[in-house]
């Protein structure tokens, strides 16, 4: 085989656009496949890295669909001092300003109290945070995203600096350490302001301990009490916590990786054709070549390595250049979300043995054609 090596490789640079195409179009196959899959396990491991931050016990009391918003008295009804937090997202799209500067209206604004950061597993870098002194007198006072200090005051803390929105002036007394964007739910682009009996209502987040199952049943009870729901009647509430959103986004994952495998195989097919076509190709404008080979003794098997060998390189070629490709991809992703690039040695592996396996299947046809010409009659092509 070392011997047809050189040959295999003059034989492909002769006929150089129709092995580009053939490789592109595996390298199509093969980056679809390692990409999305590599820049699924980044996103899996930064959502599974928030979740673990703030911890898979955290509950959320929310309003279903149609039903009537949880009040500030509803919500101080399942209130426990240290594990639970009360807050309500006023906009996403708030515009803020401060001095001269101001940002894109794209700022979201969370009022809460002075256990929302605690509760999500965030701390304050500089500054302080809400005392619950801020909250019981409504001060106008804010917290921020780092995010956001940076777009409005550079590198300075920006504690201590009036800031301005549609919901009124604030002083910065504390900002958020950097968190990172969680499919947009991002605290580093937020201003948090000290909680108000807000008409737009409130949301109910809470961490359980070891009596995950009695908390959260004991939370139920009290809310549908303090919403004087019938007894025996359905909740006009949910509450829904982290592992619930874990198992969302392992199902998802799932169906993303069958997605990407099938976008891969789809793709490998309509290679495997393209590189049979551009070796029966080549079989046929090698006639002559082949008769020549065969009439100085070469044996019919090694009319068939040779074209055989021929089809393994290109199918690796494209697989190497997919599988680049794939991990560039991957590293785009973990570059915009901040988070860790793994190589998918797994997928990098299936992705060169299915590689070489439609090369030897799309190779063995052109290769026993090639073994079976007759010597005089390949002679007499011209």
């Amino acid at each position: 085989m070392r011997v047809f090596f050189p040959t295999a490789i003059d034989s492909i640079l002769c006929n150089r656009r129709r092995t580009f195409v053939t490789v592109a179009i595996i390298a199509v196959g093969v980056s679809a496949l390692v990409g999305i899959q590599s820049a699924l396990d980044v996103v899996s491991s930064r959502v599974t890295g928030s979740f673990d931050r703030i911890g898979a016990s955290l509950c959320t009391i929310r309003p279903l669909p149609g039903a009537p918003p949880v009040t500030l008295r509803q919500a101080s009804a399942v209130r426990h001092p240290d594990r639970t937090t009360i807050w309500s997202p006023r906009t996403s799209i708030a515009r803020v300003r401060s001095g001269g500067r101001s940002t894109d209206p794209v700022v979201q604004v969370i009022a809460c109290d002075h256990n929302y950061l605690a509760c999500t597993g965030a701390s304050v870098a500089k500054g302080r945070n809400f005392s619950p002194a801020d909250v019981e007198r409504r001060q106008t006072v804010a917290v921020i995203g780092d995010k956001l200090r940076r777009k409005l005051f550079d590198d300075a803390s920006g504690v201590g600096e009036w800031i301005s929105c549609e919901d009124g002036r604030f002083l910065v007394v504390g900002v958020i350490s950097r968190q990172g964007a969680l499919f947009g739910d991002n605290l580093d682009n937020s201003l948090l302001i000290p909680l108000d009996a807000s008409p737009q209502g409130c949301f109910v987040s809470f961490r359980t301990s070891e009596s995950a199952a009695a908390e959260i049943s004991e939370a139920g009870r009290r809310m549908s009490i303090a919403r004087r729901l019938p007894p025996g009647s359905e909740p006009d509430f949910e509450i829904a916590g982290a592992d619930s959103s874990q198992a969302v986004l392992s199902s998802l994952r799932s169906k993303l990786s069958l997605a990407a495998l099938a976008i891969g195989l789809i793709t490998m097919l309509g290679a495997a054709v393209g590189l049979m076509n551009s070796m029966l190709v080549s079989v046929k404008e090698r006639t002559r070549e082949t008769g020549v080979r065969r009439a100085l003794g070469a044996k019919a098997r090694h009319i068939a390595q040779q074209f055989l060998l021929e089809s393994v390189i290109i199918g690796q070629a494209g697989c190497a250049a997919g599988v680049i490709l794939g991990m560039l991809m991957g590293w785009l992703v973990a570059l915009g979300l901040d988070g860790d690039f793994a190589m998918p040695w797994r997928w990098v592996l299936f992705s060169v043995l299915l590689s070489l396996s439609v090369s030897l299947a799309s190779g063995l046809l052109p290769a026993r054609r090639a073994a079976a010409l007759d010597p005089m009659t390949a002679l007499r092509v011209t």
